[in-house]
């Protein structure tokens, strides 16, 4: 009788991640099964059942990179906040139209009976904090003095998700994308004075 060999995780693991994200760039969440994800990734369904249980964990290690990926984009410390915040809001954007897929499980769908673990919640909101670490730099600078850095945070990632969102949705009708999106962030900055 032939043994039958489980295939280790690390050599499953970036062939899941790597279908899983083309799906949804590709396809979007309708397209994002088990089985369509094993199909891809060459593997047989119950591998994704025996290293992540199911769909659920895929979406969660999804959720934790994505998460990972933004908040390392928005880490920008120089000598000038005003400056590093604006380049926050560009690395945002960035990060969002180079990663539709990790973008969509972070925040363009809600996946039925999916729901981060509070390990994943802590990764998501350090994403958050590195944003208001930058607000507070800019407060000491002079700018956003206008509300409590968790407040100008908050209105702050809003409106660049608002615009990144209906950018992705292609829902967009700016002349010159960048540039309006450039707008948009000095506005912020400038706005709380």
């Amino acid at each position: 009788m032939k043994r039958t060999i489980r295939t280790p995780s690390v050599k499953i693991g970036p062939e899941v991640r790597n279908a899983a994200v083309a799906i949804l760039d590709e396809e979007g969440p309708d397209g994002f099964t088990v089985r369509a994800i094993a199909e891809r990734a060459h593997v047989a369904p119950m591998a994704i059942y025996n290293h992540f249980e199911g769909v659920n964990g895929v979406l969660e290690a999804l959720w934790i990179e994505g998460f990972t990926m933004l908040r390392d984009a928005l880490t920008v410390e120089t000598n000038d906040a005003a400056q590093d915040l604006y380049d926050a809001g560009l690395a945002y954007r960035a990060f969002a139209l180079g990663n539709r897929g990790f973008y969509t499980v972070m925040f363009m769908h809600r996946f039925h009976n999916f729901k981060p673990s509070i390990a994943a919640t802590h990764v998501a909101a350090e994403a958050y904090e590195t944003l208001v670490v930058t607000v507070e730099r800019c407060q000491e600078a002079g700018f956003l003095l206008g509300a409590p850095a968790h407040d100008a945070a908050q209105v702050i990632w809003s409106a660049c998700h608002g615009y990144v969102a209906l950018e992705l949705l292609d829902i967009n009708f700016a002349t010159n994308r960048d540039e309006t999106f450039a707008h948009l962030l000095m506005t912020l900055r400038d706005g709380f004075r």
